[in-house]
C-alpha cells in the first residue's frame, strides 16, 4: 500500500504553517487513484490554506507498480548516475524482474511512467528520443531545450515525442517508425544489457548519449 504522513511547513509567501500529507510512497497497484492524482499534479500540489499561494511539492517519493514490474524513484536534483541507498536496497532489494529507476524531476517521473505502462524499455526510449533530438535541430535551425515521449500506436507504426524548440519552447512533435524502436534496442542493449538490475540507475539523455557513442565506436 502507499505510505504516507503529515508534516507541517511554513508558507514560502506568507510564513503561516500548513499541515500537509507527505507521500513516501505510492503504489500504482494497490491504490490507482493516487496514480491518477499524481500524474495531473494534484498529488504534489500545495496551496496555502492562509494567503493561496500555490506552487509544487518537490521531495523524496517512491513510485511503485509491480503489475508493470517496474519502479520509479523521485528525487529532485540528484546525482544522475546511482542512488546509495543502503535502506531502500534492503527493502526493494528482495524483488525480481522489477526495473528500478530514478528520477530528478516531475516531469521525468511523469514519462517514465507512461513509457513503462506502454510496455517500452525506457533505454531504448532514450536512445530514439537523442536521435530525434538531433533530426529536429537540423530541421528547425534552433537548440532544443527538452523532449518527452509522447506517441505510441502500433496500429500507425508510429512513436513520437514532444520537443521544445528555441527561447520560446515552441512545442514540435517528431515521430518515426516503430522499426527505429526496434533498431535502437542494439543500441540500448550494448551498452546496457541488465535490464532487472536491483539497483536504482538514471537512464536519461546523457546515458543515451554515451550508449550511442560506444555504439558507434565499437561497429
Amino acid at each position: 500500500m502507499s505510505n504516507t504522513m503529515t508534516k507541517t511547513i511554513a508558507c514560502p509567501e506568507c510564513g503561516s504553517e500548513n499541515e500537509i500529507k507527505v507521500y513516501k510512497t505510492v503504489n500504482a497497484t494497490t491504490d490507482p487513484d493516487f496514480r491518477e492524482q499524481l500524474l495531473n499534479g494534484e498529488l504534489l500540489h500545495f496551496r496555502c490554506e492562509h494567503c493561496g499561494y500555490q506552487a509544487e511539492l518537490k521531495y523524496p517519493l517512491l513510485y511503485s507498480d509491480i503489475k508493470n514490474k517496474f519502479m520509479v524513484y523521485y528525487i529532485p536534483e540528484i546525482d544522475r548516475d546511482k542512488l546509495t541507498d543502503e535502506a531502500l536496497e534492503k527493502e526493494y532489494g528482495e524483488l525480481e524482474d522489477i526495473t528500478r529507476r530514478l528520477a530528478s524531476n516531475f516531469n521525468e517521473l511523469k514519462e517514465k511512467i507512461h513509457v513503462f505502462e506502454s510496455g517500452l524499455d525506457d533505454r531504448v526510449i532514450e536512445v530514439v528520443k537523442a536521435a530525434l533530438r538531433d533530426v529536429v535541430e537540423k530541421r528547425t535551425g534552433e537548440t532544443v531545450t527538452g523532449g518527452y515521449f509522447s506517441k505510441y500506436s502500433v496500429d500507425e507504426d508510429r512513436i513520437g515525442f514532444t520537443f521544445f524548440v528555441g527561447d520560446g519552447n515552441e512545442q514540435f512533435v517528431q515521430t518515426t517508425r516503430l522499426e527505429i524502436y526496434e533498431k535502437s534496442s542494439a543500441v540500448a542493449k550494448a551498452f546496457d544489457d541488465q535490464q532487472s538490475d536491483r539497483s536504482f540507475k538514471t537512464i536519461d539523455r546523457n546515458w543515451a548519449r554515451n550508449a550511442i557513442y560506444r555504439y558507434r565506436k565499437n561497429k
